[in-house]
């Protein structure tokens, strides 16, 4: 079976437009079912699946011109064998040309032409070259259609551009005052390094954020009469749209509705991609201490004083709209939502996994170029072709049209006999509905052959040991994967992190990465630093701003059983210790302090007990609460760098080498 290779043309293709629409199709149900699967998870991820979604399906036009398309045309052959009574013709026929020769060739064409005619008239046989499926592209240009139409989505779209552009230059610019600084504190706070522009309108405008290299932020002028809290959580929801370059994903959305503006499921996904990215910068609100029922009194405020400007939607990101408000409202009030930012990793898989469907949707052709009919004629064609001459092999033709014409009498002077030899090698060229590839199983990723470290203590265990499984909280400074020293574990395992200013983390998970029911409230922080030299988990500690406050952390719903947990306490000083209690209900189980020495080992590696942290053992009943409470040191601080909790059974056994 020989495969063949071909480039399907752009925009000379009939059938290019139908072949968008097919291929585009499975993507976007990908992420339809993704984002169904996933519905546990912060907006942050479901945001990704409709953005990675939709970037796939706005490339695929290039990577379809660009990939070649494989194709099985011996296939479409098989499936054409001729008739037992056109073979029993062509026997006769045969037989009939050695004792008659001259008769041959005055009927070469008759059996042949009959059998074609009694085909046609009984609707046995397919098109010459049928395509797979088609529109009903004759006098209907479908392409011209879809380009105008593409070419007045962009027209619409530079407009739009154009007039907030000169609505910004009529804004009147903020360059000092107490905005401006709240603006600086926001922006240090969620760490955006990005520049931004602080624009105030006497318009009732709703808060927005436009700008794909530098970010502009609009407030109108009745911010100057908002609470410092709620001009904070405008801020930062504002904020929290160019940390995340939502301007930027915005214009390729748009740009994809553009492309695709006849395709009902792109405009689903467009307006996906809006409701999770509002839900994602509320978390971010939430997450920096704003409590869920303030903010949600505020967006209801918002959405009922001020007013959208939809034809604002396509080029800027405003803070609310009545559009999906309730859905909104309810996401925010949900204590035990999950809020997390979406990881490199979680992007990185997303990426992986659309880029390898677009790839493989777009080496398979859907449809092909050319379509015609077995009974239609132009006006210099015979009714019926001649079988053998639609049934020639392409050598064969390219041989025939450079040999001389023979007339035959009574047929067409441009007619060739067919010869014994010539029957035995014609195969039937008809093309045949050619079947989708099936759809790709699971994607699988693993790590690279990097071996498993286990850290217990000072020892660190090698091969295929499995690690202990534990509860890992880490405070203030995310390492990243691959970069966690805790006591136990590994490298790569999950930790929860809780940042500056998050006071209840409802969704944990265990090292492995299963969930866990355990939930997390910690007493009001305001302040984080970091340990010079340092790296992993202890770079960086929570504490508060007055040192009148001892930091406590309590576990709710941990799972009864045994446990050991290790708690790191200690500053960027030899003095900023903290002496850690722990409590099981109204049980204390004990008092331990880190070091305040006086000397710098604090710094140093592996971690010690009772310099860097202190352990407990510890039984728990189911209902109880474990109180972590961190008393002021030396220092008079109070802080939290990382905890673990570790529960004591035995370890699963080891896979067998098999």
């Amino acid at each position: 079976m020989e495969t063949q290779i071909h480039v399907l043309p752009f925009f000379g293709q009939p059938d290019f437009l139908l072949d968008l629409v097919i291929k585009s199709t499975p993507i976007l149900l990908a992420a339809l079912l993704m984002s169904c699967l996933l519905k546990q998870a912060s907006a942050a991820v479901r945001h990704s699946v409709w953005g990675v979604a939709l970037l796939a399906v706005l490339a695929l036009p290039l990577v379809n011109l660009s990939t070649p398309k494989w194709s099985l045309s011996d296939l479409a052959s098989q499936n054409a064998v001729p008739l037992p009574s056109q073979q029993t013709s062509s026997t006769r026929s045969e037989a009939k040309s050695a004792s008659q020769p001259h008769q041959d060739q005055l009927s070469v064409d008759q059996p042949e032409a009959q059998t074609a005619s009694t085909a046609l008239e009984s609707g046995k046989l397919p098109d010459t070259e049928a395509t797979a499926v088609s529109f009903p592209h004759k006098n209907i240009p479908w392409n011209a259609f879809w380009l105008t139409g593409t070419a007045l989505m962009l027209l619409r779209l530079t407009f739009l551009q154009y007039r907030l552009w000169s609505f910004s230059r009529q804004c009147e610019t903020v360059t000092d005052g107490p905005l401006l600084d709240l603006l600086q504190a926001c922006r240090e706070e969620l760490g955006c390094v990005r520049p931004v522009t602080l624009l105030m309108t006497d318009q009732r405008s709703m808060p927005m954020t436009w700008g794909v290299q530098r970010a502009s932020i609009l407030l109108p002028r009745e911010a100057l009469h908002w609470t410092e809290q709620e001009v904070r959580s405008a801020l930062l929801h504002e904020l929290a749209h160019v940390s995340r370059r939502d301007c930027l994903l915005q214009l390729f959305v748009q740009l994809t509705c553009a492309v695709y503006w006849f395709h009902p499921l792109v405009w689903f996904a467009a307006r996906s991609v809006h409701f999770e990215r509002e839900r994602a910068c509320d978390d971010i609100v939430l997450q920096h201490g704003t409590r869920a029922s303030d903010y949600a009194d505020q967006l209801l405020q918002v959405v009922s004083t001020f007013r959208a400007v939809n034809s604002w939607k396509v080029a800027a990101v405003s803070m609310a709209a009545a559009s999906g408000f309730a859905q909104r409202l309810k996401s925010i009030l949900h204590e035990t939502k999950d809020r997390r930012p979406v990881g490199l990793r979680t992007r990185l898989v997303l990426a992986l996994t659309f880029v390898t469907l677009t790839g493989i949707l777009a080496v398979f052709p859907v449809a092909f170029s050319r379509t015609v009919s077995a009974g239609q004629s132009g006006p210099d064609q015979p009714q019926v072709q001649s079988q053998a001459e639609s049934l020639v092999p392409p050598m064969q033709s390219k041989a025939k049209a450079a040999a001389p014409a023979k007339s035959v009498p009574g047929g067409p002077p441009d007619v060739l006999p067919k010869t014994a030899t010539q029957q035995k090698q014609i195969q039937p060229n008809v093309s045949v509905q050619e079947s989708l590839p099936q759809p790709p199983g699971k994607v699988m990723l693993r790590n690279g052959r990097q071996e498993a470290k286990v850290f217990e203590g000072n020892r660190i265990v090698k091969g295929n040991e499995i690690a202990q499984r534990s509860l890992n909280i880490v405070f203030a400074h995310d390492p990243g994967i691959g970069n966690y020293d805790g006591v136990v574990g590994r490298p790569q395992d999950i930790w929860n992190m809780v940042d500056l200013g998050t006071t209840a983390v409802d969704y944990t998970r265990y090292s492995d990465a299963t969930p866990s029911t355990a939930r997390l409230r910690i007493t009001r922080h305001d302040g984080e630093w970091g340990i010079q030299g340092q790296s992993g988990i202890f770079q960086g500690y929570i504490y508060h701003n007055c040192r009148c406050v001892d930091l406590q952390t309590r576990v709710l719903d941990l799972p009864a059983g045994k446990y050991k947990i290790y708690v790191f306490a200690h500053g960027d000083a030899p003095n900023q210790n903290a002496k850690v209690q722990l409590k099981v209900g109204n049980r204390v189980i004990g008092q331990k302090a880190t070091a305040s020495d006086g000397t710098w080992n604090y710094r140093t590696k592996p971690y010690r007990e009772g310099v860097q942290y202190v352990s407990f053992d510890f039984d728990i009943k189911a209902g109880q609460e474990l109180t972590l409470t961190s008393f002021r040191g030396d220092s008079n601080y109070s802080m939290f760098n990382a905890i673990q909790i570790v529960p004591q059974t035995d370890p699963r056994p080891a896979p067998q080498a098999q």
